[in-house]
């Protein structure tokens, strides 16, 4: 990330390295990506990566996808800005293609295989494949490609438009959300380093439950926290008190 956006970018560690090395020190809880700037990777390597990681862990992956937005992120790792959301769409076809099939013949704009081996395969030869995004291409994505949509910061009433429209046409698709978290203090909405407002959930244990709440009457089923501070000693603090009053309560 470009330095001005260290702040909240600056100390994440990479995500499937992160998750292997939890996937190892458990064994029931799921883990998984929020979210994964797909355009950024080869497919055909992330793919080969997830499966590994699923295979080590019994099946227990699910991957959050997105299609980016900082630009210089982009530009840093030499990748292509323009046409991202077209190469994101090819690159998740061909990832469930070498997840599936025995052998994988693929035609694509981007990227062609003719008969080629991939293994092993996941556990259930395929991997949950969750779609980050607020807006309606997003949303069209998770109609046409993903299992799940995982929106970010986003208010209640557009959450609740966005799970109406996935449910009424793709009913099996996870409903989830990552939300930034304040267990210390009240908050108002704010403005990301991309410009879009977000919504934040904050304030004391019952205001916080209250609000996942309102939520999860509009069709969220799983919460995620986002909860950021400069110190590591922080957030595991805070992690720590949303678990103990804020989490257990969800039974």
């Amino acid at each position: 990330m470009p330095a001005e956006l260290k702040e909240p970018y600056g100390e994440l560690i990479e995500p499937l390295i992160t998750l292997a090395t939890i996937a190892a020190s458990t064994e029931r809880l799921r883990v998984g990506t929020s979210c994964i700037v797909l355009p950024q990777r080869n497919p055909i390597l992330l793919a080969k990566q997830a499966a590994a990681l699923d295979v080590f862990s019994k099946g227990r992956l699910f991957l959050g996808l997105g299609a980016g937005w900082a630009e210089p992120e982009f530009r840093f790792l030499n990748a292509e800005f323009a046409g991202r959301g077209k190469r994101m769409d090819e690159s998740i076809r061909l990832m469930k293609s070498l997840w599936r099939d025995d052998v994988v013949n693929f035609d694509g704009d981007f990227y062609h295989l003719e008969d080629a081996l991939f293994l092993p395969k996941p556990v259930n030869r395929g991997i949950p494949v969750w779609i980050g995004g607020n807006g309606p291409s997003a949303i069209r994505r998770v109609l046409r490609l993903g299992d799940g949509w995982h929106p970010v910061g986003t208010g209640v009433e557009d959450f609740r438009r966005g799970a109406e429209e996935i449910r009424l046409s793709k009913a099996s698709a996870t409903l989830s959300m990552r939300m930034t978290t304040d267990v210390r203090k009240k908050r108002a909405a704010y403005v990301g380093p991309n410009q879009e407002r977000r919504v934040a959930i904050s304030g004391s244990p019952a205001e916080i439950r209250k609000e996942i709440g309102e939520y999860e009457s509009a069709g969220l089923e799983y919460y995620c926290a986002s909860i950021n501070h400069p110190l590591a000693a922080d957030i595991v603090a805070d992690l720590k008190l949303f678990s103990a009053e804020v989490l257990r309560s969800f039974g």
